[in-house]
């Protein structure tokens, strides 16, 4: 068994000094938000992995339901963060 809880807490940790940094930087509205999507979505992708306890499946003992959720909202950050690039925030 693994810690999962403290890995969760570290990379949730991580994500906000990332965050924190990254919000001194030009943005468009939204991006701190696509951003923390997919790095918690990536994050919570990895941490799955170690989990050793029983939950829901989306493919029987290979996809957790949080895996396959993470699987979706990767893309939809990427093409937003993609998307929203060339635009600048107002304020």
């Amino acid at each position: 068994m693994h810690p999962v809880q403290l890995y969760e807490s570290g990379a949730a940790f991580l994500i906000f000094l990332t965050l924190r940094v990254m919000r001194l930087k030009p943005r468009f509205r939204g991006k701190l938000f696509w951003y923390y999507l997919l790095f918690y979505s990536v994050a919570r992708f990895v941490i799955e992995f170690y989990r050793n306890d029983p939950r829901g499946w989306a493919i029987p003992q290979f996809l957790s339901t949080a895996q396959a959720v993470g699987l979706i909202a990767v893309p939809i950050a990427v093409f937003m963060l993609g998307w929203g690039g060339g635009k600048k925030s107002s304020g």
